[in-house]
């Protein structure tokens, strides 16, 4: 355990160059006075790790300094190969380079270990997209990879809700989420853009200082758990069936809480976050007979309101 942790931290530092004694810790789930004394170690061993002083110290290797790391295991050797799944590497650019890197991987790994990589290869593979869904077209996703990893901004028009904007921004980081590109970029604050969404896109000269600290996966775990608070910031109290439920389920919505009904085994009441009346009204409706509001009323008198509409259109 202290092994891997060890090589763990040199691998850190290799791949990101400089991090805290606090981030290490986080990392590895160990406390940084444990940190102190790996990172100690690691330097009487003859690893040239050094410590930074003051507000934004932390550790880092001598510029220049790598090491060779061999022994992949038949796991670690079928979680490279899984490196390709799905449709993002092409969409990237980099379909031809995942090749390239599979059959060096494979020239280089003792049979045993290609035997299971390959196994792995052959029998897993990733869909995205939903059900009926086709992939949206993001031509400008290779332009925006090119300007991540390069560190320049870039100047989009995007058709927002509101209209087409002009924007010029800091190409943070790309996120691909259930089949859709995502752009986060910098403006003066952080925001999200949806790639299909961008109308045009070019690469400016001018370059930017990438955030030190920014954690792609940590802010966007962050900005989900927002962008669903604000999407859905109401709240439904339905008296659903099983088959209810199950529809709910298909259509991606989570009650936030579940009651039971008193001598009404067969249903269950649940709160629901939902969106504005229109919208929800229109859900609830999909649900037919297996869903029926109990509260707010002003909710529950909109869904009767369309159903009287619609049984009145049917009515000939």
């Amino acid at each position: 355990m202290k092994a891997s942790r060890l090589l763990s931290i040199l691998m850190i530092l290799q791949a990101r160059g400089h991090r805290t004694a606090d981030q290490l810790a986080a990392e590895l789930e160990v406390s940084p006075r444990t940190i102190h004394r790996d990172v100690d170690e690691l330097s009487a061993a003859g690893v040239p790790i050094y410590a930074e002083r003051g507000r934004q110290g932390g550790f880092r290797l001598l510029d220049g300094y790598q090491t060779r790391l061999t022994g992949l295991d038949a796991d670690e050797a079928s979680v490279l190969m899984l490196s390709g799944i799905g449709t993002a590497l092409g969409d990237l650019g980099l379909t031809d380079a995942l090749s390239q890197t599979e059959r060096k991987l494979m020239a280089a790994l003792p049979k045993e270990t290609r035997v299971k990589a390959a196994m792995v290869a052959d029998r897993f593979h990733l869909d995205p997209l939903g059900w009926y869904r086709k992939k949206e077209e993001t031509p400008y996703v290779i332009s925006i990879a090119q300007a991540i990893w390069a560190d320049q901004r870039i100047s989009i028009l995007y058709e927002s809700w509101k209209g087409p904007v002009q924007r010029d921004l800091d190409a943070i980081a790309v996120v691909l989420k259930a089949g859709v590109w995502y752009l986060i970029g910098r403006d003066q604050t952080m925001r999200v853009y949806k790639v299909a969404n961008i109308q045009s896109l070019s690469i400016l000269e001018k370059k930017f200082e990438r955030p030190p600290d920014f954690d792609v996966s940590q802010f966007w775990g962050e900005w989900v758990s927002s962008f669903e608070g604000r999407i859905r910031p109401n709240r439904a109290r339905l008296r659903v069936t099983q088959k209810g439920q199950n529809l709910l389920k298909g259509m991606g919505l989570t009650p936030i809480a579940h009651f039971s009904v008193p001598d009404q085994p067969d249903v269950t009441d649940i709160d629901l976050a939902v969106e504005g009346e229109a919208n929800t009204v229109r859900e609830i409706l999909s649900l037919g007979a297996e869903a029926k509001v109990i509260a707010p009323q002003t909710l529950r008198s909109a869904v009767q309101k369309e159903v009287f509409r619609l049984a009145a259109y049917y009515s000939d």
